[in-house]
């Protein structure tokens, strides 16, 4: 008589038994043990010999599951296949599928995304599906060097070099996650010598900045003159020479993040270059537009939304084409250059560099007064960045 699923569900094997079988159909049974645990089995005869299937544990296969797998093994029979064999190399397949590349890659991403930002996530993903796709039906245990080389060659031959080292850091942690769990033995992107075989990348050049004070004036006329543009690209090119934040911080800064009352901006650490929190004091100017902005965009939780999506930010390079567009070309001035600008003419001004070194948020004090100081050197900050927008003021009106 066929097994009900109540009486699956309610079997138990008897306190003086070690365990107990109850038959379904057609080969198909229930090993019920005393510690609790029912298997299903099936019986079945090949080759003149008596032979028995795993098919799973009960409640995560349940009856009607486990005779769902029991005729597909009679189907193999008949076709002269043995199911146990069958049913070994799907499992090795699917491991095997769990081990390539790709899924230990996108595996590793998962694990780390929440600690990067947005644009962040979207940038790495792209890296291991456009990038690294060579290696994504791989095993990860059979990557060697040389595969991880051709990726490297590859990135230099597309014309974009300066990807190569971010792409190296990348895979070489993805191998880290994979030895943690055990999925290889070695790593064969630590200490790959990037060096010798890529061609030596140009040296890097520092963004383009203005810093005589003449060139600064005009270049702040002409920015907060010349209404040509969006009404964000022209306010967000108006707001960066005045708050030191670097253009993607500009792109991404949020209603939220503006405090008005205390005349400051705090913006989290996930938004930062360097993860950590950081505070721009406000000057009256800066406050003034702001509140003058917000009047405009705060239909949307980005201070300077995208036109076609309020939900999103404004676009990327939309600073640096508007700069263009005012005739000032990239040897000359850059959106990044601000913060250069900035740094330079304090520093002549003779304010204290760890003070301008924090408004600018890089690294300042030790690790534990950055810790736990989100506000060092603050009441100097306050009285630099109004002096700074009166400075500006002062060029521009000249």
């Amino acid at each position: 008589m066929s097994l009900t699923a109540l009486e699956v569900k309610s079997i138990s094997c008897p306190e003086d038994k070690k365990q107990i079988k109850k038959f379904d159909s057609n080969g198909l049974f229930l090993l019920v043990k005393n510690n609790g645990s029912k298997l299903w089995r099936m019986r079945f005869k090949l080759a003149g010999k008596h032979k028995e299937l795993a098919l799973g544990q009960y409640p995560s296969i349940p009856l009607v599951d486990a005779r769902k797998l029991a005729e597909e093994a009679r189907a193999s029979l008949i076709q002269g296949i043995n199911p146990i064999d069958e049913r070994r190399e799907r499992k090795r397949n699917h491991a095997a599928i769990n081990r390539r590349f790709h899924a230990v890659a996108m595996n590793w991403w998962e694990q780390q995304k929440d600690s990067w930002s947005t644009d962040h996530q979207a940038r790495v993903k792209r890296f291991l599906t456009t990038e690294c796709k060579s290696l994504s039906t791989l095993l990860i245990e059979q990557i060697d060097a040389g595969h991880i080389t051709e990726v490297m060659l590859s990135i230099e031959a597309s014309g974009s070099p300066k990807k190569a080292p971010v792409i190296l850091s990348i895979i070489n942690r993805i191998f880290g996650y994979a030895l943690a769990h055990r999925l290889t033995r070695y790593n064969p992107a630590q200490g790959l010598p990037l060096k010798d075989i890529m061609k030596p990348l140009p040296k890097v050049r520092s963004h383009s900045a203005i810093i005589k004070a003449s060139e600064l004036g005009k270049l702040i006329y002409d920015i907060d003159t010349t209404p040509t543009g969006s009404f964000c690209t022209v306010e967000a090119l108006k707001l960066i020479p005045r708050v030191f934040l670097r253009p993607n911080e500009i792109r991404n800064l949020k209603w939220e993040y503006i405090d008005f009352d205390e005349k400051l901006i705090r913006i989290p650490a996930e938004e930062m270059k360097k993860n950590r929190d950081h505070l721009v004091p406000l000057s009256k100017q800066v406050m003034k537009q702001l509140k003058y902005i917000r009047d405009f965009t705060s239909y949307s939780i980005y201070v300077f939304p995208s036109q076609r999506d309020g939900n999103k930010p404004m676009s990327k390079n939309v600073m640096t084409n508007r700069l263009r567009d005012l005739g000032y070309t990239a040897d000359v001035m850059s959106a990044h250059g601000f913060r250069s600008t900035a740094s330079t003419i304090l520093h002549e001004q003779g304010w204290s560099h760890d003070a301008i070194e924090a408004q600018l948020a890089h690294l300042t004090g030790t690790n534990t007064s950055r810790a736990y100081n989100r506000s060092i050197y603050l009441p100097e900050r306050k009285k630099m960045m109004q002096q700074w927008s009166n400075y500006l003021e002062q060029l521009s009106s000249k």
